[in-house]
C-alpha cells in the first residue's frame, strides 16, 4: 500500500474513494478515475476500471449486528496486502461518508483527507465503521459484474 492523498475535498465530488483505490493498488492518483463524477454509473465505472487492471470488486461487508446483517467477514483472502477500503463518517461534512484504507483488524492505516482525522483509529472497536469494500485479483474472486 502506497498512501495517496485525495486532491478534491468536497461533499459532492470529493475523490477519497479514488485516492483509496490508488493507495491500495499503488497507483498515482491521476491513473484512477474520480468515480463519483459518473453519478449513477459510479459502480459500473469502478468495476470496469478494476477489471482493466486484473482486479475485481468483491463486495461489501458490514459490521455484525448493524442494519445490514448479511455482511461478509473480513478474511485474509479479501484484500490486497492486508488492506481494504472502508467507509466512515466524514469528519468535515454532515451526513456524508468518507473512504479510508483499513487493515483487517479495523485500524485506519491511511486517511486520504489532508486532515488525517481517522488515521490510526480502530473503527471496529469504536463502532464508527459503516462498511468495507473488498478488492482482489481477478483469478481468486467471483465474477459479480
Amino acid at each position: 500500500m502506497k498512501p495517496v492523498d485525495q486532491s478534491i475535498v468536497c461533499a459532492k465530488n470529493g475523490d477519497c474513494t479514488r485516492a483509496c483505490i490508488a493507495s491500495i493498488l499503488e497507483l498515482e492518483l491521476d491513473a484512477v478515475p474520480n468515480f463519483i463524477r459518473f453519478g449513477g454509473l459510479y459502480m459500473r465505472v469502478m468495476w470496469a476500471f478494476l477489471s482493466s487492471l486484473g482486479y475485481k470488486y468483491y463486495g461489501t461487508g458490514y459490521p455484525i449486528g448493524e442494519k445490514y446483517p448479511k455482511g461478509h467477514k473480513l478474511e485474509e483472502s479479501d484484500n490486497i496486502g492486508g488492506f481494504v477500503m472502508a467507509s466512515v463518517p466524514s469528519s468535515l461534512f454532515p451526513n456524508c461518508g468518507h473512504s479510508v484504507v483499513m487493515d483487517l483488524k479495523g485500524v485506519i492505516v491511511h486517511d486520504p483527507n489532508p486532515n488525517k482525522y481517522w488515521q490510526g483509529k480502530n473503527v471496529l472497536e469504536s463502532g464508527e465503521l459503516q462498511h468495507w469494500t473488498m478488492i482482489g485479483r481477478d483469478d481468486k474472486l467471483l465474477d459479480i459484474v
